[in-house]
């Protein structure tokens, strides 16, 4: 399968997921993003108690991140195939 993008955390190609910064990190599953925003903000923003869902929807509210979906369609995008390594027994 091609995918758009690759998770910064999981290092999986991805579709759809959270753009950081426009740009610069990028997250595949909600609990990845909240556990990543927590770590990073949680002293600035007093959001230690925040469900994952408060965190990143006030993430998304502060220009941090968004939710995007990329297409093939999307022509300027660059596309690659993620190959899992193999499991291998020394």
């Amino acid at each position: 399968m091609k995918y758009a993008r690759q998770c910064d955390i999981t290092q999986e190609g991805m579709n759809e997921g959270w753009c950081w910064f426009d740009g610069a990190f990028y997250t595949k599953y909600e609990k990845d993003t909240a556990r990543e925003l927590h770590k990073t903000y949680d002293e600035e923003w007093g959001s230690h108690d925040w469900s994952d869902e408060d965190i990143i929807e006030f993430a998304y509210d502060q220009d941090v991140l968004y939710w995007t979906e990329w297409s093939e369609d999307d022509e300027d995008d660059g596309w690659f195939i993620v190959h899992k390594p193999q499991n291998t027994k020394q």
